[in-house]
């Protein structure tokens, strides 16, 4: 009797233990902590830009020689000019995983807007007159560059060098006169072309989030010696008085333009 008591005892006191054991809490399993991807420069943007830009300029105005007259030239000496210049620009990166090093091509487009007038006074070269007036001046530029940067993250620094490319209108106003007892119209030309050159810079860029970086660059531009025709200038025989005897003679200019420019740059990763 009492060893089936023993018995029912302990298999009521086992039954207790198991349901004890199911109700008590079981620990969940530990989750991996999530890591963040890293941030890669990697994709194409779009965006804008502001800034200045510095422009030098330097160059000459000749009437050629003709049948009756030998050719003469008159100099223009370095001068600077300033303007603001705003725009946009598109490109692409390229950075291998685990590399510091960024590759991209970039492309922009902006306005700008400066100018510089020659107007001639004082004892002039031969065939020239105190007011004959030679002005140049251009309203856009753009560029084609690539571009080799290094990232610690989220900030880069880059190098970039490539195409710069710009519009270029020289007018020439030599005015009205008489010379060899003849009256001579003014004549009054202006030529437009694109023009291009090597353009070099640099520039710093932060991300501030996947999505959007900010920047500033630099890049010097220089376009060479560009010459401009000036149309044909009626020219008076030295000496002809009483019975005026005049040609006509073929004029030109020549441009000489190099750019500095600092701008503050927005971009957008579309993708």
């Amino acid at each position: 009797m009492k060893r089936a008591l023993l018995v029912g005892l302990s298999v009521v006191a086992f039954s207790v233990g198991q349901a004890s054991a199911a109700d008590l809490p079981v620990k969940a399993p530990r989750m991996a902590p999530v890591v963040a991807p890293a941030f890669t420069w990697t994709g194409c943007y779009i965006g804008g830009n502001i800034g200045g830009k510095w422009v030098r300029t330097s160059g000459s105005a000749s009437i050629g020689p003709s049948a009756l007259t030998a050719g003469s030239t008159v100099v223009f000496p370095d001068a600077d000019t300033s303007t603001l210049i705003g725009g946009g620009q598109v490109g692409c990166n390229w950075q291998a995983p685990g590399s510091n090093w960024v590759f991209g091509i970039e492309g922009d487009l902006d306005w700008q807007r400066w100018s510089r007038t020659n107007t001639l006074i004082g004892t002039l070269p031969p065939l020239f007159v105190p007011g004959d007036s030679f002005d140049w001046r251009s309203n856009w530029q753009g560029s084609v560059r690539g571009r080799l940067g290094y990232a610690w993250d989220r900030f880069l620094i880059y190098a970039t060098g490539g195409a710069a490319v710009t519009n270029l209108t020289v007018g020439t106003n030599f005015i009205a006169t008489t010379a060899g007892g003849f009256a001579f119209p003014a004549t009054i030309t202006s030529e437009s072309r694109t023009i291009w050159g090597p353009t070099v810079g640099g520039g710093v860029e932060y991300a501030f989030t996947n999505f959007l970086t900010a920047g500033i660059e630099g890049r010097y531009s220089w376009y060479g010696s560009q010459s401009f025709n000036g149309g044909p200038l009626a020219v008076a025989a030295t000496g002809a008085i009483a019975a005026p005897v005049f040609t006509f003679a073929p004029t030109s200019q020549s441009v000489k333009l190099e750019t500095f420019e600092v701008m503050g740059k927005i971009n957008f990763k579309i993708f």
